[in-house]
């Protein structure tokens, strides 16, 4: 007689197996999200989830800087079920899907998401990436330019529930400046109130003024998380209905920046460090343009910005020996008094797949990456 195996249920002592757990691309975009929040990217940017279903499965991912042809041929090949891409998939509206770029994701069941500007300005993105390549030291954010604001907070709470409203709103990310968190103010206030009609008060008798000692809380809030910190605020507050008051500060938002500023652990000479930028970013060629100064001259301080950079020149006056960056035009070149390393947009932002590769490892997923040499800025060459 034949016997049919029985599928294994659990092990000798009886558990149960454990169920494997599915990941879908809203769990991702969920998580990445966290991290560089689309609220940080400038306005003109297009950022987030591109295309696809989020209820999707995710099993494998196709990290690139641009979803070109070359990354959906690969994307396609390799199974993939999500493209994450720094550049936007889709950057202004669309009338019609009959690209075939487009149609082809469709077809394959391929989602998209992409983080542009929301990933440039963190401290763990491109700038930081681009910065940690080049082993800079004590870096810091060479502008506090982004897209998002900051907000001061104020509110009125009674003594005893100081704590618990304090706790609430630190744990939506209030009270966050530079490397600190749960920064705060409080001190002791007077007030009064008097409930009316229609009140329900916790404490007071309506119609009758009430005087009470309260603490007066005062924190800042990046403009992404007010909504949230504010909801999370009026649900830890004792009050029917609490008093705060919410204003918009003039002053940069220090948690955020374009491009980097950093040590060199020795001093190179200007053109040694041209030579030490192509090799590390692996950059088929760079172009240096010195300025006034002499090839020869010993540098320490680097300013750096993935991409575009021809925006930060001026900030870099004073406070760096050179600019590694990308796209400078002819004029911006001819009238920059600080020298100049072009290493190719394509080449100072690529490090930070590897930045993102970490954001995902709680995934468990496995990732694949479009290489420089699949990329089709590969067919650049000099003549």
């Amino acid at each position: 007689m034949n016997l049919v195996p029985q599928p294994q249920l659990g092990n000798a002592k009886g558990k149960k197996m454990k169920k494997e757990k599915i990941i879908t691309v809203s769990e991702i975009v969920s998580q990445l999200h966290k991290i560089a929040h689309p609220g940080l990217a400038f306005e003109w940017d297009n950022v987030g989830f591109q295309l696809g279903d989020g209820s999707q499965e995710v099993k494998k991912i196709l990290l690139t800087l641009d979803v070109t042809e070359n990354a959906i041929a690969k994307a396609i090949k390799e199974k993939v079920d999500l493209i994450i891409s720094h550049h936007p998939f889709i950057f202004k509206p669309i009338k019609k899907i009959t690209n075939p770029l487009y149609l082809k994701l469709i077809k394959n069941d391929i989602a998209v998401f992409c983080a542009h500007t929301n990933l440039d300005v963190i401290k763990k993105g491109v700038n930081s990436a681009l910065a940690a390549k080049l082993d800079l030291q004590k870096v810091e954010f060479l502008s506090a330019e982004s897209g998002a604001s900051v907000y001061h907070v104020a509110v009125y709470v009674p003594s005893d529930s100081m704590v618990e409203v304090a706790n609430a709103v630190f744990a939506v990310g209030a009270g966050i400046i530079g490397n600190y968190s749960n920064c705060m103010n409080d001190y002791e206030v007077s007030g009064q109130f008097m409930p009316i009609e229609g009140s329900n008060p916790i404490l007071g008798t309506q119609d009758k003024l009430e005087k009470i000692v309260e603490r007066k809380l005062e924190f800042f809030v990046d403009s992404f998380k007010l909504s949230k910190v504010i909801d999370e605020m009026k649900k830890a507050h004792p009050y029917e209905t609490p008093a705060y008051t919410v204003d918009l500060q003039e002053k940069p938002n220090i948690n955020y920046g374009l491009g980097m500023l950093g040590e060199l652990p020795q001093k190179m000479s200007l053109i040694d460090f041209a030579g030490f930028v192509k090799t590390r970013l692996k950059a088929p060629f760079v172009k240096l343009w010195p300025a006034d100064k002499k090839k020869n001259m010993l540098i320490k301080k680097v300013a750096v910005c993935g991409g575009s950079g021809s925006s930060l020149i001026s900030q870099v006056y004073g406070r760096a020996d050179v600019l590694v960056s990308a796209d400078f035009t002819y004029h911006t070149i001819l009238d920059s008094r600080v020298p100049l390393i072009d290493a190719g947009h394509f080449y100072t932002e690529n490090p930070v797949l590897q930045n993102l590769i970490e954001m995902l490892q709680e995934f468990e997923l496995e990732i694949v990456e479009l290489s420089a040499e699949e990329h089709e800025i590969s067919k650049i060459e000099m003549v």
